[in-house]
């Protein structure tokens, strides 16, 4: 009896197919981290402009406001996030992405 190697079967390994999963990593922009940033002040603190910048550091205006749910946030925000999108291509070649 023969053994095949499924690895050498191209015609098995490249089926016919319009979907795939690409994984992508999404990190906003300095203009949105500040942007993302007042949005959080704005949301925990009651104040878009509730940190400044000193000597190169943002110090809190209102450190007794920030909770641990706030600091969490923030620290998010600074990692960026990894996406996988489930794309998918029509018969016109036009994608349609979904999020894993």
């Amino acid at each position: 009896m023969t053994q095949r190697n499924p690895m050498t079967n191209l015609d098995e390994m490249f089926e016919p197919s319009n979907k795939f999963v690409v994984s992508l990593d999404v990190i906003p922009s300095p203009g949105d981290e500040i942007k993302l940033l007042k949005y959080l002040n704005l949301h925990y603190l009651g104040d878009v402009d509730a940190n400044e910048v000193v000597d190169g550091v943002f110090k809190s205006k209102y450190p007794e406001k920030e909770t641990e749910d706030y600091k969490n946030a923030r620290d998010r925000l600074w990692r960026g996030y990894n996406v996988n999108l489930s794309v998918t291509i029509d018969e016109n070649g036009i994608p349609a992405f979904e999020i894993l």
